[in-house]
């Protein structure tokens, strides 16, 4: 798989990148085989698959052999598809691979995730330290069942990674106090605050920029069904995103959800 400069440009500007059919039906076929075998669920233990020598040999004592098998033919996978590549020419750097898993949601009308930006503490209300904010992954998810508004697509505000980012920075360098600002209503009251929306806007380096994003935020905190920022995906198209930018997992309410993803950083 190519990313061509054009569509590397669009990932970079607006944080995100829908690149359709890059997986085989055979591939989506065996991927779904795999991925069934977790326990339903984001985030469940069985969902993750070694990539470390260490996770390998846990594996091993276990005598978790099918797990090792199915690790190496998803890294297997990402070779091929020059997902390294991708992401190295995006960061401009060494990067490495932190995450491999899959899972699958079943049909509800919960949303998996709600809007929200990652690198964010999860919403803690305290914390002891203040990341820094070049710290962030690009996470490539291959859709394994068809997604689209409503229905499972992972939502995505274009550019807003630009906003996190400018708040990430702020609080790294304490020109504003920490509050939680994960999700989107808890970064909408953060910027607001007067001192702190003249220094985001500073560093941001545009306040249209920043009212736009507000703009946008606003809608979708008004409007809990709005669906200006899904769209349509089938099985074994990519999504490419920065994890910086507001998204959301909207509910798989006329399908099951099964997704295949990697996730990268920059060393």
């Amino acid at each position: 798989m190519i990313i061509n400069s054009s569509e590397l440009e669009k990932l970079k500007r607006d944080g995100f990148l829908l690149k359709k059919n890059v997986l085989e039906l055979d591939k989506i076929k065996k991927i779904k085989e795999i991925i069934k075998l977790n326990d339903e669920g984001k985030g469940v233990p069985e969902s993750y698959y070694p990539i470390t020598i260490k996770a390998f040999i846990t594996k091993l004592i276990k005598f978790d052999f099918l797990k090792i098998k199915h690790s190496l033919f998803f890294l297997d996978l990402k070779e091929r598809l020059n997902l390294e590549s991708i992401a190295k020419n995006f960061f401009n750097k060494k990067i490495n691979l932190d995450m491999l898993d899959g899972y699958h949601n079943k049909i509800q009308k919960s949303e998996i995730l709600p809007w929200h930006s990652d690198q964010a503490y999860s919403g803690a209300k305290t914390i002891d330290k203040i990341a820094s904010p070049e710290y962030f992954r690009l996470k490539f998810f291959f859709y394994l069942t068809d997604v689209g508004p409503n229905n499972g697509c992972t939502s995505y505000i274009p550019g807003s990674y630009k906003i996190t980012y400018a708040v990430r920075s702020c609080l790294y360098e304490k020109k504003i106090k920490y509050e939680p600002f994960w999700e989107i209503g808890d970064l909408v009251n953060l910027i607001n605050k007067k001192n702190n929306y003249a220094h985001i806007v500073e560093k941001l380096g545009s306040e249209t920029e920043l009212n736009d994003f507000l703009n946008k935020a606003n809608l979708i905190i008004t409007n809990k069904e709005n669906n200006l920022f899904d769209f349509h995906a089938s099985p074994g198209d990519l999504l490419i995103f920065n994890e910086g930018g507001l998204h959301k997992g909207s509910k798989p309410s006329l399908n099951e959800r099964l997704v295949l993803r990697y996730l990268y950083s920059a060393c």
